[in-house]
């Protein structure tokens, strides 16, 4: 007798059980984001190329329990994605201060995964009295060219490689790229839901979003300056990266680590999360006026 009342409040269960979200407006385009917590101040989650928000839903335990914003960039997830539009570094940025002004969130961590690095960047090049600290997550940092003539050289060669993202087949190098993005240990039912999700991504923001990446090339070093707490969490792909942590402490000098972690392909947070937030979330509670170097150590 109490089935056909418990299926009628099974809508309306599911309904509250589902993350609050909401859609901030740039330039016209509806930019999707699920928020958490209250106060001016919060942790902003920055997803890759191709990907959306749902990338990061190992890290609930941490971004449940305190301020936090979730992004669907400009072109991906649930967000608009006009053909029209170019998918650069600037909009993803924008956007992102866009969400923080819907949420009444006055200065922001920014933790961003891949792409979702120079996105951070950005934004702190952009904003900086909005910045609190930055988390690269295996993320892309550009090594800037030292002068004109290799800057050219770069966004030339930078141009000849996007020429594949914009041919009709092109979704035979985006599934070698996806599939590049594993090692060995990733579960094949994680690999198929990475592979589907960005997969569905329209082209044109596949094209335009790569371009964005290319086109960081024009910066110059003092552009990439950023007196703020930072943190580096990255895949160790048993390659040596002789320097690496020295590059990102001419960009961060605050630089409170570079930790990677063994056995992960490029999802590192969604392959080990329990391991990925034991690394963030000291990072979150941190004194920000306290540097640790606690963080500098490698997971086996």
């Amino acid at each position: 007798m109490l089935r056909p009342l418990v299926l009628l409040l099974l809508p309306a269960v599911a309904a509250a059980a589902a993350p609050p979200c909401r859609f901030a407006s740039l330039d016209g385009l509806g930019v999707h984001y699920q928020y958490f917590g209250e106060g001016s101040h919060a942790v902003v989650f920055i997803h890759g190329w191709t990907c959306d928000l749902t990338f990061w839903r190992g890290q609930a335990p941490l971004y449940q329990k305190r301020r936090s914003l979730l992004i669907d960039l400009p072109g991906h997830g649930a967000s608009d994605r006009p053909p029209e539009a170019s998918y650069s570094q600037e909009l993803f940025a924008r956007a992102v201060e866009a969400v923080m002004r819907d949420a009444g969130v006055e200065k922001a961590t920014l933790v961003g995964h891949s792409m979702g690095g120079p996105v951070a960047l950005t934004f702190a090049r952009l904003y900086p009295a909005k910045t609190a600290a930055v988390v690269l997550v295996d993320a892309f940092v550009p090594r800037l060219p030292k002068d004109d003539a290799e800057r050219e050289k770069a966004l030339a060669a930078g141009a000849e490689r996007l020429k594949v993202w914009r041919e009709p087949d092109y979704k035979t190098a985006f599934a070698k790229s996806v599939d590049g993005m594993f090692v060995a240990s990733t579960p094949e039912p994680l690999r198929a839901e990475i592979r589907t999700k960005m997969m569905l991504t329209p082209q044109h923001v596949v094209a335009s979003a790569m371009a964005g990446m290319v086109a960081l090339a024009k910066l110059r070093p003092e552009d990439l300056k950023f007196d703020v707490p930072a943190l580096a969490i990255s895949a160790n792909r048993g390659k040596p990266r002789p320097g690496y942590e020295d590059y990102l402490r001419t960009i961060f000098p605050k630089l409170q680590g570079s930790v990677e972690m063994e056995g992960v392909g490029h999802f590192l947070m969604m392959e080990q999360p329990e391991k990925f937030n034991a690394v963030l979330g000291p990072f979150l509670e941190r004194d920000a006026s306290s540097p640790s170097s606690s963080l500098n150590r490698r997971f086996w």
